[in-house]
């Protein structure tokens, strides 16, 4: 008969001696240390984006005052949307929604056209913006994991998205409040993996991993949410490095905006149309890396090596003292082998093995 033990993993085996003899040698062959597997993931994304903007807009504000033989208004405009940041109607109801750059212009002006009569409320806005954005982007997750187990480590912000809403209107029931329902998303880097070491020693990997953040720039929709994922299935030898995907993309735009006719009249016609030109290049590549852990010692090594390194990761960042304020106090790990709240060296030893003989048969 043949019972487990599972609170202490152990098996009561009763039964003649070759019967047991033989259960014992298979169990010796299956009870031993598995192996393990540390994945190292790199996600290097270089961007860069340079955009121009020129141009000069006119608008006749609150409709016109132009009156002629009883005919009133024209006008005519090449101004960007509503809410974009170049728009001289927004700018006369606030001016601090114009957008970052060079603006130079008159909300409220008035101009005589002889023969045509008085033109007032008028605005015209010249604009000019060079912007130049540089991002290098650096990720390294990390990942240790038993021999065919999926592990999964995500570091970024449980975001909310709104997903719907309810409002009250004249026609509905009243005592119901507005209310809008939620979806929280995780955001940030994840990373998702589970190796298999072959029988030649090379590791098979499942791998997805994901890079997400939410967009400084907002839809009335709602948030935009940036999104680069990847999903593959690899094999790979001990400690080689390969690459998994990328993308390399390089966008080039070009737009005017003008009053037909008078924005394509030479020189003059610069005085009515708005140019603008934007190039974005982005270069993003995903490495990895596995490193297969067999021993107790290729274990502590692996630990110490990472321990060391933030160990001096976090002296490097430490702030300089200044003569006006003491020495302030932070946070720090403690040394190689110990645990906090204890003196360095010192760690808890396991209590020594007891050796079981076997039963001796049964008369």
């Amino acid at each position: 008969t043949i019972q487990a033990d599972t609170a202490n993993n152990a098996l009561i085996i009763m039964g003649p001696e070759p019967v047991y003899n033989n259960l014992r040698a298979i169990i010796d062959r299956l009870d031993v240390r598995r192996a393990q597997v540390f994945v190292e993931a790199l996600i290097v994304e270089v961007s860069a984006d340079k955009a121009a903007e020129f141009g000069i807009q006119w608008q006749v504000l609150q409709g016109a005052d132009l009156q002629r033989d009883g005919v009133q208004g024209f006008g005519g405009t090449n101004l960007g949307g509503r809410g974009t940041g170049r728009n001289i109607i927004d700018a006369s109801v606030n001016i601090g929604s114009l957008a970052q750059g060079l603006n130079l212009g008159v909300i409220n002006g008035t101009i005589t056209i002889p023969g045509l009569g008085i033109i007032t409320n008028l605005a015209l806005l010249a604009r000019a913006l060079e912007t130049n954005a540089n991002a290098n982007i650096l990720s390294t997750p990390t990942l240790l994991t038993l021999d065919n187990e999926e592990a999964r480590i995500i570091v970024g912000q449980n975001v909310p998205f709104v997903t719907g809403q309810y409002a009250t209107t004249a026609a509905t029931t009243t005592g119901v409040l507005p209310f809008q329902t939620i979806e929280r998303r995780d955001v940030g880097v994840l990373l998702r993996v589970k190796p298999q070491i072959t029988e030649g020693g090379s590791v098979r990997l499942v791998v997805y991993q994901e890079v997400s953040r939410v967009e400084d720039r907002r839809d009335p929709a709602g948030i935009i949410l940036s999104k680069r994922a990847l999903e593959s299935s690899v094999v790979i030898d001990d400690q080689q490095i390969v690459v998994l995907g990328g993308l390399i993309q390089d966008t080039f735009s070009d737009g005017t905006d003008k009053i037909p006719v008078a924005g394509d009249v030479p020189v003059i016609g610069n005085l009515f149309r708005y140019d603008s030109r934007r190039r974005s290049k982005t270069n993003l590549l995903v490495f990895l890396k596995p490193t297969v852990v067999r021993t107790d010692a290729q274990g502590k090594a692996l630990t110490s090596e990472r321990y060391d390194y933030i160990m001096n990761e976090q002296e490097r960042t430490r702030p300089l003292p200044r003569w006006f304020w003491d020495d302030p106090s932070y946070p720090q790990l403690p040394a190689a082998g110990a645990m906090p709240g204890t003196s360095a060296g010192t760690v808890p030893h396991a209590p020594p093995a007891i050796q079981l003989a076997p039963l001796p048969p049964a008369q």
